[in-house]
């Protein structure tokens, strides 16, 4: 089984993925990828995304500033595109090399996309679950514990599909205005529905 697993900014995807490596599945995510990316000083992305926007965008290091990425592509539709344009494809090749392997020796493997229906890959996946809190919690938990701004929020937000268009198009929901068990408890009882696969889309 490969589970793509998405949902709206703030709402609590990567503890979803969390729960999912200690149950023994293979995990990924987006922004892990994305960070190799850009990790590399001096590297092709660093150096492509220096030339748009200049060295200012760019760590003493000379890998690249994820945090003033997002500064300039939320404010900018036509920035964000040209990003998207210049990772999705690297994005892709990653993906489609541990979705492979996963295939290839018969694990489980779930992949956290935060613009999974928005880059087009559900196809990639076997099912696709949406994790969806209230908005008045995933503002909450994004205030305190990444220290971003409202207008930040409303920024990135504004960037994405709604939360709730996430949820609809997706095969299975997670619900998670509780605590961590409680979403853990979701995912227990989700497993052995993937395992078996008696559901349709």
């Amino acid at each position: 089984m490969i589970l793509g697993i998405t949902g709206a900014f703030g709402c609590g995807k990567s503890s979803v993925l969390a729960a999912f490596s200690a149950r023994g599945w293979r995990t990924a995510d987006a922004d892990t990828l994305c960070h190799e990316l850009y990790a590399e000083p001096g590297g092709a992305m660093a150096r492509k995304l220096a030339e748009r926007w200049g060295n200012g965008i760019l760590t003493e290091e000379g890998a690249v500033n994820r945090r003033r990425v997002g500064e300039i592509v939320f404010e900018d539709p036509g920035e964000l595109e040209f990003l998207t344009e210049l990772l999705y494809p690297e994005l892709s090749r990653k993906l489609e090399s541990l979705i492979g392997g996963c295939r290839r020796e018969g694990a489980d493997g779930a992949f956290e996309i935060p613009l999974l229906f928005e880059a087009g890959y559900e196809g990639k996946f076997d099912r696709v679950a949406a994790v969806w809190a209230a908005p008045e919690i995933r503002r909450a938990r994004l205030r305190e514990h990444r220290n971003f701004t409202d207008q930040e929020i409303r920024r990135r937000e504004a960037r994405q599909l709604f939360a709730d268009a996430k949820l609809e198009r997706a095969d299975f929901a997670l619900i998670n205005n509780g605590d961590l068990r409680e979403l853990e408890l979701q995912v227990e009882r989700l497993i052995p529905v993937l395992k078996e696969g008696h559901f349709s889309r």
